[in-house]
């Protein structure tokens, strides 16, 4: 299974906000197929409203991601990347997914927009901490599930409406 279990390094700001937005884009499109494999309703519904979260980050993100020329030339390519992955993901429980997703988010993904915020510019900053609040979010959704709260939903609906609220602040933006 594919996981980046500890942070990854970046020679540049670019090069680092290249990866997470492409890996939003694959994060649709990985979310979005486990929605569509899970037989349980509530967890399908887990997963897509996470596909819902990478389609308003990229959405809230493809500006700035414009602006620098950031954007991947083949999006066809990464969104197809991110289905095959969620295929190895398919054979795990979903309490296994829960698992996954709280003991290596924190030291991979989040770590790494955090260190990617150290280095940003002051045009990008609020970009990534919309990063870093969106995988807030997904693994505070995980902890929820795990500690069987039955809150699970409310970081992901918190930040969705934070998103939103962005997302309409964008000038002339067709999302």
């Amino acid at each position: 299974m594919t996981m980046t279990a500890s942070a990854r390094k970046f020679d540049s700001f670019e090069a680092a906000f290249r990866m997470a937005f492409e890996e939003e884009i694959s994060g649709e499109t990985f979310f979005a197929a486990l929605a569509e494999a899970e037989q349980d309703p509530r967890q399908a519904a887990l997963w897509a409203k996470l596909a819902r979260i990478e389609n308003r980050t990229v959405a809230a993100l493809r500006p700035l991601a414009d602006t620098l020329g950031l954007a991947p030339q083949d999006e066809s390519a990464v969104r197809q990347a991110g289905r095959a992955e969620a295929a190895e993901w398919q054979a795990l429980p979903f309490v296994g997914a829960m698992e996954i997703i709280v003991r290596d988010y924190p030291g991979s993904y989040l770590a790494e927009f955090q260190a990617m915020q150290a280095t940003a510019p002051d045009q990008a900053r609020a970009s990534v901490q919309l990063l870093i609040d969106h995988e807030v979010a997904i693994i505070e959704m995980a902890r929820a599930e795990l500690a069987g709260t039955g809150e699970s939903e409310v970081p992901l609906d918190d930040y969705l409406a934070k998103v939103a609220t962005l997302i309409d602040s964008i000038p002339d933006r067709r999302v």
